[in-house]
């Protein structure tokens, strides 16, 4: 009998285990009440005016321009920033993996350190830097525009470049040489072999990784909030909908609107191209001698990435510079006194709680329902797998309206509570867990659970004493990603907390807003401390157990 039949045999049999019909329920509930519930409140809410269902919002959002003008700075605001990765990451990519000239590895970590920061460090280190009174004025007497485009673009650009670099690097780093020592020994040039070998056989790769940043960039809020000098984003425009004029109908048909190109993309990364691979030839890889790369290419290319480096290089800098000294470029004298801050700390220990608590949750969850999907295989399984990847899809934005709309009345009351913003957190970061276990589960021979069967234990035992220790890898790296992002999220969390409340990317957030940029950039410093720690342990796990994290994103 092959795998596969066996793996069917296996399911029908456990599909009439009671105990995980039950499970199968309460999980299709959470999901359908903490996902699927607030963005469909959200699409409902856009269509109400005065009382009425009607296109009111919609029309009145294409009819005035500033509406409208928001949504096209977002799309070419992401357009931009996807292309610039893109060039980015695989200069990046190229001079890492292709050239032998120095300084790679420093290349290589700096291209990741904007993993282990708040989302929005490099504004604060670009007001630092080219703000109205920063570095560059008080050297060079020179007052950049750094808010509006030019911030923004630079911030979303080193924010979401690791996440370019890691999947174009990939993409280089699995292309046969021998295919460039073909295209040589036929008379290309090696200007032509990277524009008609390297380039074109990149293209499916580059494309997915374009689609994820592109993503990213539309949903991201901490940047425009702080240094897009009011440029029309629709992320903050509808933030500024709900909370400075209330109009919760206008803010919503923002959040539709803007969910549209974000499913879209998704829909495309993780259904039709979900699972393809692109082969360059066929056989085994043969390893082959590093050749010498033409000047004119590797020293544009080695330029570009070294600008880009020193610049993340730079931020962080500043930021520990800024974090470290009185008031920083006016009085430089030493002291730890922003980090003494009482109401910082109140903050970092109620984001570590919340984190914690939300990790929990989301592990033992996503783990179950892994386990369900896989082993199971219940009926409508793509739909359910549709909707507990959702999460990811929705920009934080969308989420957090559609929470304050479902938990701010009767039969559950949430808002002002830090139980809403654990459940946010929990459910957005559900798809990563869900990944990880299906991951798992898929390296774990079916065999062994056969065998527990066989001797007589129930479905459940078998996945309490068999399944579950097996996947303990795949629950503590979800565990550390989901700790790790909502240690430093922002977009949804940001309508949920209450007054009095802080966490730690909100404060960071708020004391950059008021010119606090010292305590602002010790809060970022300890946040970032805390990152790193957890990233390094999910490495270690990753290493350890098979685990890619980043599967399917």
């Amino acid at each position: 009998m092959s795998k596969t039949q066996r793996e069917k045999g296996t399911a029908l049999g456990m599909r009439r285990d009671p105990t995980f019909i039950v499970l199968t329920a309460i999980m299709t509930l959470f999901l359908l009440l903490f996902v699927v519930y607030p963005v469909v409140s959200v699409l409902i809410t856009s269509f109400e005016s005065e009382g009425e269902i009607s296109l009111a919002n919609y029309s009145d959002f294409f009819r005035f321009s500033y509406y409208y003008r928001s949504m096209i700075n977002t799309l070419l605001l992401g357009v931009i920033t996807t292309v610039t990765i893109l060039i980015v990451a695989f200069a990046l990519s190229y001079t890492i993996s292709k050239t032998n000239l120095p300084l790679k590895g420093l290349l290589r970590i700096s291209a990741l350190l904007p993993l282990i920061s708040p989302p929005f460090i490099f504004s604060l280190a670009l007001i630092i830097i080219a703000g109205r009174r920063g570095l560059i004025y008080r050297f060079l007497g020179i007052s950049p525009s750094i808010y509006g485009w030019p911030g923004l673009i630079i911030a979303q650009v080193l924010t979401f470049l690791p996440l370019g670099f890691l999947m174009v690097n990939n993409v280089l780093q699995s292309l046969d040489p021998s295919l460039e020592d073909a295209s040589s020994d036929l008379g290309a040039s090696q200007a032509k072999t990277l524009f008609k070998v390297i380039i074109p056989l990149s293209i499916p790769g580059l494309f997915k990784a374009a689609l994820l940043v592109f993503i990213m960039a539309l949903a991201d809020f901490g940047n425009p909030m702080l240094i897009g000098g009011g440029l029309p984003i629709m992320a903050t425009d509808a933030y500024n909908l709900w909370i400075g004029e209330q109009n919760m109908q206008m803010a919503s048909a923002f959040c539709i609107l803007l969910i549209i190109p974000s499913i879209f993309v998704y829909v495309i990364q993780n259904y039709i191209l979900k699972g393809g691979t692109f082969v360059t030839v066929s056989g085994q890889m043969i390893g082959t001698e590093r050749r010498k790369i033409a000047w004119y290419i590797q020293y544009p290319f080695f330029a570009l990435s070294l600008l880009i480096c020193l610049t993340i290089i730079a931020s962080f800098s500043v930021i520990f510079l800024s974090s470290v000294t009185k008031l920083f470029m006016f009085n430089n004298k030493l002291t730890l006194e922003h980090f003494s801050s009482y109401v910082g700390w109140k903050a970092l220990k109620t984001s570590f709680t919340v984190s914690s608590i939300a990790a929990v949750i989301t592990s033992f969850t996503s783990i179950i329902f892994a386990y369900i999907l896989v082993r199971k295989k219940p009926k409508a399984r793509d739909l359910l797998e549709f909707i507990s990847l959702l999460g990811f899809a929705v920009p934080g934005t969308v989420m957090g309206i559609g929470y304050i709309l479902v938990f701010n009345k009767p039969p559950l009351v949430l808002t002002g509570t830090l139980l809403i913003i654990i459940l946010n957190i929990s459910f957005r970061e559900f798809p990563v867990g869900l990944e990880a276990g299906i991951s798992k589960l898929h390296q774990i021979d079916i065999s062994i659970e056969e065998a527990s069967r066989d001797l007589g234990a129930s479905s459940f035992k078998t996945f309490t004493s068999i399944a579950l220790p097996l996947m303990s890898s795949a629950f503590a790296a979800s565990f550390l990603y989901t700790f790790m992002v909502g240690m430093i999220t922002i977009s949804a969390v940001i309508f949920l907390i209450a007054p009095g409340t802080n966490l730690a990317s909100l404060l960071i957030l708020r004391l950059a807003e008021t010119g606090n940029i010292g305590k602002g950039c010790a809060m970022a410093v300890m946040l970032t401390v805390v990152v790193l720690i957890s990233l390094m342990l999910l490495k270690l796990i990753s290493k350890k157990s098979n685990v890619e994290m980043l599967k399917g994103f």
